[in-house]
């Protein structure tokens, strides 16, 4: 009888560890695990906020502005790959967006795209963000000769 009790405790001990360590499929319980440290009150407000932003692209899809905007808030909610595509929209629509470029950039290294990180955090850093050059300076010693060629050839 001990036996099985102590079989049964192991089994419910690891069931409960197994249900723990599962991610639900279901997008809305997914979104929690972008990014933790976040409160489920802000979780909700920076959905709705990027709700509102659909719906200010979907009626004027030039703005770079809604977009770097929209990535803001996915970079807030921890949805890194989202935000990259909406950043990389921002610059598409205006190549002078120096905060898409900064933000961009340190997205990218998250991910460990180094080479695009830095290359964002100098571009950056030349339309006048002065912690862009900081980090470049102190990150990106590795790509320094790679980056200053390629802008000499801009």
């Amino acid at each position: 009888m001990k036996i099985i009790v102590s079989i049964l405790l192991i089994l419910f001990c690891f069931l409960v560890k197994a249900q723990d360590t599962t991610i639900d499929s279901s997008e809305a319980k997914i979104e929690k695990y972008y990014n933790i440290g976040i409160s489920d009150s802000l979780r909700i407000y920076l959905k709705s906020q990027i709700k509102h932003m659909d719906n200010y692209i979907s009626k004027d899809s030039l703005n770079p502005k809604a977009f770097l905007q929209r990535g803001i808030y996915y970079t807030q909610l921890g949805a890194q790959v989202k935000a990259i595509k909406d950043y990389d929209k921002t610059i598409e629509l205006d190549s002078s967006q120096s905060v898409a470029y900064y933000n961009r950039g340190i997205a990218k290294g998250r991910f460990r795209y180094t080479l695009d990180a830095c290359f964002d955090l100098k571009k950056a850093n030349q339309l006048g963000i002065r912690e862009a050059g900081d980090i470049y300076k102190s990150y990106c010693r590795l790509y320094h000769t790679k980056i200053e060629k390629e802008f000499v050839t801009k």
